[in-house]
């Protein structure tokens, strides 16, 4: 009768579970819809120029902390077109792939901008509550420059490891001079690229290769460089990942 009993009541806990599993399935796919009705207005409002739309999708302090770099952005970067997609998405969280175009003119020169960025969204109640980028990579070329650079760094390293950070030159231009400079950027809330010193330094040696310091605590490590040429500029600011 014993067995019996306990043959029973797992039965009953079986039933009950197959019958709440549908709707836990649901309250999930839900909330995953949910989260990419956001994403979705996010890219809209952004390629749209929708600025005041952009308010209604964030809990107020977060909003503060996205709309203060995305005004700054937008101060010197024109036409911006924005690229987001989902790569991963559960409930309340997502993992996004976004990538941005721009053009920047400075003096009579214009430049071209490229953006990628691997992004972690929270959210909460319909909004975003949190967001942040866990890797990024931005592109600024001279509109006409003929300098095909191929970057060798890796996204993420070990707290104090040692690595490579490489700019190579792919098609050697000529024998004209190519100079170029790196630095590891500090202080990332307040960073203005052109300020820091570069220590640009004439270079024929067909790209730029420096090997870079991790830190000692986890977080990031933010590297900037440049490589400049009679027909044009390549710059480069890389985020990388620094872990245990």
């Amino acid at each position: 009768m014993k067995k019996v009993g306990v043959r029973n009541s797992l039965t009953i806990k079986l039933i009950g579970f197959l019958l709440l599993y549908p709707l836990l399935i649901n309250s999930a796919l839900s909330k995953n819809v949910d989260n990419q009705i956001i994403i979705n207005q996010l890219k809209e409002n952004l390629n749209q120029g929708k600025h005041d739309l952009l308010k209604d999708l964030f809990h107020q302090k977060t909003f503060n902390q996205f709309i203060k770099h995305h005004l700054d952005f937008r101060r010197k970067y024109k036409d911006a077109k924005w690229s987001i997609k989902t790569i991963s998405s559960s409930p309340n969280k997502s993992f996004l792939d976004i990538k941005i175009t721009s053009k920047r003119e400075i003096g009579d020169q214009v430049y071209n901008l490229h953006t990628k960025q691997s992004v972690k969204l929270e959210t909460h109640k319909n909004k975003i509550k949190k967001y942040k980028v866990i890797h990024e990579e931005s592109v600024l070329n001279s509109l006409d420059s003929p300098l095909i650079v191929k970057i060798l760094s890796p996204d993420k390293v070990l707290t104090g490891e040692r690595y490579e950070f490489n700019l190579i030159i792919e098609k050697p231009l000529d024998n004209s001079l190519i100079a170029s400079g790196m630095i590891v950027l500090k202080n990332q809330e307040n960073m203005i690229i052109s300020n820091n010193p570069f220590t640009i330094k004439p270079n024929q040696s067909g790209g730029l290769f420096k090997f870079i310091q991790a830190p000692i605590e986890p977080g990031s490590q933010t590297i900037s460089a440049i490589i400049t040429h009679p027909k044009g500029i390549y710059s480069i600011t890389k985020k990388i990942k620094v872990g245990l």
